[in-house]
């Protein structure tokens, strides 16, 4: 092991750190505002004339969340990897496959991690971290927007680093496009979200039916994803600063809790008492 770590230095294990417990609590802060609005959508009554206001909420708040959330939780998991792969082989501690495999087979895939052993190496502990991203941007690229578009039936715009700068008819600005579809959301005619497409004059896509059986599925399961992704980062974390001084480690979880995004406009929220995988 200590070959291992040899190969990254005090320095740089402290600026991993940095970002790993920022990743940590932004999307821990996700996931338990994801819980509260599960708990919401769980709540409605089928058929009560709020049960359309309802959804529309829950909608609107899901977008808050992986748009203003999860989406800078990603970004500091990235920036992580980014980070340790410049001082080691990236496929020493990668899972190539994670990038390949289909959304639903990587979501049971992630799942079966729940039980994996605490590591004893570095490699084992940047691998959780690789783990942890994957678990991220999986709800924040598939199962948010399918849970949106199930509530509301049009797919909501995407929010991913790879697509934000060509959303049609929306802001370049990350938070201005997600407030701009906040408001858009508002003012729509007939409880619609904004097609993008047509905006564009390309053929509209093809809308979805309104299943909250199936948008609940979804966001059961992006409920599991995040919580597996804290499990990950605490298991790195922890690790990670058995190799940096106490103290240090301790003025470096202060830091983050002052400069950190974490939470979206209503944060920071309280946990669930129940374990969303065993729902």
């Amino acid at each position: 092991m200590e070959g291992e770590v040899a190969q990254l230095d005090k320095e740089e294990l402290a600026c991993i750190l940095i970002r790993a417990m920022s990743a940590a609590k932004n999307v821990g802060a996700q996931r338990d505002r994801l819980l509260q609005i599960r708990r919401r959508l769980q709540l409605r009554i089928p058929g009560d004339e709020d049960a359309a206001r309802i959804q529309e909420d829950v909608a609107s708040g899901l977008h808050k969340v992986y748009s203003m959330g999860l989406f800078h939780g990603a970004r500091y998991l990235a920036d992580c990897l980014e980070m340790a792969s410049e001082n080691r082989d990236r496929f020493s501690f990668s899972i190539p496959a994670f990038a390949v495999i289909p959304n639903e087979q990587l979501y049971g895939l992630l799942r079966r991690q729940w039980h994996s052993r605490r590591p004893t190496t570095l490699v084992q502990a940047l691998a959780r971290i690789e783990s942890a991203y994957y678990a991220v941007m999986l709800p924040l690229e598939h199962h948010l927007p399918r849970c949106i578009e199930f509530l509301v039936g049009v797919r909501p715009p995407s929010v991913t680093p790879q697509t934000i700068g060509v959303m049609t008819g929306y802001p370049d600005d990350l938070i201005a496009a997600a407030n701009e579809h906040l408001r858009r959301l508002a003012n729509r005619p007939e409880g619609k979200f904004p097609n993008p497409a047509a905006a564009a004059g390309k053929p509209p896509r093809e809308e979805s039916s309104v299943d909250v059986d199936l948008a609940l599925t979804y966001l059961h399961r992006s409920c599991s994803l995040t919580s597996l992704a804290v499990k990950h980062l605490d298991v790195a974390i922890a690790f990670v600063s058995s190799f940096l001084d106490p103290d240090e480690v301790a003025n470096i979880s202060k830091w983050t809790d002052q400069r950190t995004y974490y939470t979206s406009e209503e944060g920071p929220y309280p946990p669930d008492e129940r374990n969303c995988l065993n729902c």
